[in-house]
């Protein structure tokens, strides 16, 4: 999502509106903000019937099964958010998963921009003014690109998903 860096006031008896900066957040507060929506998408997820909760009481974690049999891709979307083989012979096991190392500039500028809880993470350190539209395009095409690129995804001869990673 994209969020405004302050807000509008004024306007009223006919003067114009104009734009209030706020604050950078504090990672705590980023930190905080990130816990609450990872909280909140899963008891969303529970109610939906796509995870359980596990003995922790955490969501998405090796624990958390697809609930509802009743319409096939309810199957395939738990078996995705909680990294688990969907279909075939291997149905129900750990898929492999590649995770990104920490960046060793802990010093960074926009370390202390970043918020992480339970897996989510909420990025506080881009910004764009008004006039620069190319750079909000990009920021914008950025954010709502899909999670796998389906030009990627390919089926093999044995009936397995096949996914090609970018060459450098």
């Amino acid at each position: 999502m994209l969020f405004l860096d302050g807000a509008y006031i004024g306007g009223a008896k006919g003067q114009p509106m104009r734009f209030l900066n706020v604050k950078s957040p504090m990672k705590a507060e980023l930190i905080r903000l990130t816990h609450t929506i990872a909280q909140r998408i899963g008891r969303y997820l529970e109610r939906q019937g796509l995870v359980e909760r596990d003995t922790g009481n955490l969501f998405l974690t090796q624990a958390a099964v697809c609930v509802s049999n009743e319409d096939p891709a309810n199957q395939l979307l738990g078996s995705s958010i909680t990294y688990r083989i969907a279909v075939g012979s291997q149905q129900g096991r750990k898929v492999l998963t590649l995770q990104t190392l920490p960046d060793l500039e802990t010093d960074s500028p926009l370390s202390c921009l970043v918020g992480e809880a339970a897996g989510f993470s909420l990025h506080a350190g881009v910004a764009t003014k008004a006039n620069e539209r190319a750079k909000l395009e990009r920021l914008c095409r950025y954010i709502t690109r899909p999670p796998v690129s389906t030009k990627r995804l390919s089926m093999t001869r044995n009936g397995r998903i096949r996914y090609e990673f970018h060459q450098k």
